[in-house]
């Protein structure tokens, strides 16, 4: 899909901002779905838990010298390497000019040997660093904009490269929120597990089950190295040590050996990508935390087979440039809404019920490390909810200060949403004011693989739940099968066992045979309420020796314009035995009592508003479905 009329709105931001905004680029992006499939058994990689986009090919020399020329005419941050025009086997990229009126222009390939696998800006850019890499993503994820090197352009958006950090070679967390559009970044480095699924995962393996081959080429037999409409081909040294561009032994350091993106037209992957094998090894942001190494995958032009397969991966230093080094990007946009969704697993299958009577679940789920997010919330009404028959979006998302906000933008047919800034951003606190039929349209949506266009039955109206426009009465059952997908669903609103196993189990209490804590702290003491790293915290009213105190502001009184959120996971040290945050405070969840249908459905786990009852193992609440407020947001579970 051409990203173009994606990025138009963006680029009218950036020049709302001073910053004039480039010709966008067609950069092709292509969807991989398949939410929540299970990871490679042989390597532990490629999991991913919501559907992404991932380009269609490598970024190209033309690429890459259309952003040096919108931000580079002066270059404080070294863009450009001298060697993209010099090293004549990838070059490359010629810079003319002075300091200040730099000008970039792609250079032909050098060399005796020519074809029609390579042309001048046809080909994979090399000696470019993760920090190039991050600021590439970063222009993009700004909208292509023209201007120096800057926080509007190059040096925030989807990553912050302004601080200490970057400035001393470790590579930054991806920003939940981009500051200069002020929704989710739309292009970023992909992770190594989204890297690995777009190579190896092949959905239609195991008679539809799914699994993985050892080449990015839908293979798992060697591939050869001829370009052209030959399957299960890509330029790496192959046989006795044929160079793929050259087809001969030696190596010539005035010929060119890289072939343009997708010469290999018969080698595409499952999800339609191109060379995630051979011509350049491709950056990865690896799990996103912070350091100073980040891992290249899937071999280049320089290497032998054994570096192609999946179970091959090199660390590679934050600040390295390569004449065999280059990247992709992964996406966020209308094509392929890209919710980072995490989630942990819960294990034990088969355990005792608590002497409440909750908790028993027979087999091993996964369920939201976190509540869903106000941002996340966003995402998904941008895609489904341009008009809103069913009304996901309640304007008391932006009205009730206390849990704020979402803020909805235009007019039926065209509308869009933006997180508020409510007492600071607010995109990664929980989202409230869903009923149980918002939340099973965003469970179907999930499902579905995050589809945009209309609330239909292939967007929200069907996947794991089958609604089909209803908006009150009954709560349904859960679908055994997505008829969209043809297999269970892929996300589902938890039952009252998972939730409550989640929350308070752990298989280690009472020598080993497992039990439940009171509270969702792994703790049976009641939790303070002060926010850090502190164990034990959880946002509610702590009781202080007969004297009540908020969380937010650490006061007596209510205060009805305030904000009475944190992000989810801000109480860092306090998750349940699997890892799970905020099942006990912030905002009561919903679950789905024991999946049947019935007229009401349940809400466990306390608010931000209530006492240390109300957040214990042995309290909960049914209400009617069509039940919203401030108190009250959800997470999803989903297979393992």
């Amino acid at each position: 899909m051409n990203i173009r009329h994606i990025l138009s709105g963006i680029a009218i931001l950036a020049a709302s901002h001073g910053v004039a905004a480039a010709d966008p680029l067609a950069f092709d992006m292509v969807s991989v779905g398949d939410a929540a499939n299970s990871a490679d058994p042989a390597t532990g990689f490629g999991r991913v838990a919501r559907a992404f986009a991932i380009s269609k090919h490598d970024v190209t020399i033309a690429d890459y010298v259309a952003f040096l020329n919108a931000v580079a005419k002066d270059d404080p941050h070294q863009l450009y390497n001298p060697l993209m025009a010099s090293d004549l086997m990838v070059a490359g990229i010629r810079r003319e000019g002075a300091a200040g009126s730099y000008v970039y222009t792609a250079m032909e390939p050098a060399g005796a040997v020519q074809s029609a696998a390579a042309t001048a800006g046809g080909r994979p850019v090399t000696y470019v660093s993760w920090f190039d890499a991050a600021r590439f993503a970063n222009w993009m994820a700004n909208g292509q904009p023209t201007g120096p090197q800057s926080p509007r352009t190059t040096e925030n958006g989807a990553y912050d490269l302004t601080g200490r950090k970057a400035a001393a070679g470790i590579a930054v967390r991806r920003n939940a929120v981009n500051p200069n559009t002020r929704r989710k970044p739309s292009h970023y480095i992909p992770t190594e597990n989204e890297w690995y699924k777009a190579a190896y995962y092949n959905p239609t393996l195991n008679e539809g089950v799914g699994g993985y081959t050892l080449y990015a080429t839908a293979s798992s037999s060697t591939p050869g190295n001829s370009a052209g409409s030959s399957p299960n081909q890509a330029n790496y040294v192959a046989g006795g040590g044929l160079f793929a561009m050259t087809q001969t032994l030696s190596l010539d350091p005035a010929q060119n050996y890289l072939t343009d993106v997708g010469a290999f037209t018969a080698t595409p992957g499952p999800y339609g990508t191109y060379d995630m094998n051979g011509s350049v090894w491709e950056l990865t942001d690896m799990d996103a935390r912070p350091g100073v190494v980040r891992t290249i995958r899937g071999g280049g032009w320089t290497s032998y087979y054994s570096y192609l397969q999946s179970d091959y991966r090199l660390g590679n230093a934050t600040t390295a440039a390569s004449s065999n080094v280059g990247f992709r990007l992964a996406a966020s946009g209308s094509h392929a809404s890209s919710i980072d969704y995490a989630l942990s697993r819960i294990g034990n299958p088969g355990n005792r019920r608590d002497s409440t009577g909750f908790g028993a679940v027979g087999r091993t789920f996964w369920i939201g490390t976190y509540e869903v997010t106000i941002g996340q919330y966003c995402d998904f009404l941008n895609a489904v909810a341009r008009s809103d028959p069913h009304g996901l979006y309640d304007q008391a998302m932006s009205l009730v200060t206390n849990s704020a906000g979402i803020e909805r933008l235009g007019s039926d047919g065209s509308y869009s949403y933006a997180p508020l800034d409510n007492a600071g951003d607010s995109a990664n606190r929980p989202v409230t004011y869903v009923n149980w039929f918002d939340v099973a349209r965003f469970a179907n949506w999930m499902a579905n693989g995050q589809p945009t266009g209309a609330q239909g039955p292939a967007t929200t109206e069907d996947g794991a739940y089958r609604l089909l426009g209803a908006t009150g009465g009954a709560a349904v059952a859960r679908n055994r099968v997505n008829p969209n997908r043809g297999g269970a669903p892929s996300f589902w609103l938890p039952t009252e066992n998972e939730w409550y196993k989640a929350a308070y189990y752990d298989p280690r209490r009472n020598g080993n045979k497992g039990g439940y804590y009171r509270y969702a702290t792994a703790s049976d003491t009641a939790p303070g309420n002060q926010v850090g790293a502190a164990p034990n915290m959880a946002n509610y009213i702590d009781d202080y020796n007969g004297t009540y105190f908020y969380a937010v502001p650490q006061a007596r009184y209510i205060d009805l314009g305030q904000n009475y959120l944190f992000d989810v996971g801000a109480y860092s040290a306090s998750p349940s035995h699997y890892g799970t945050f905020d099942q006990s405070g912030a905002v009561y969840n919903w679950n789905d009592l024991d999946g049947s249908a019935s007229a009401s459905r349940g809400l466990r786990g306390g608010f931000f508003f209530a006492g240390a009852a109300s957040i214990q193992s042995v309290t909960f609440a049914q209400v009617s479905p069509l039940r919203e407020g401030a108190d009250a947001g959800f997470r999803l579970a989903s297979p393992q």
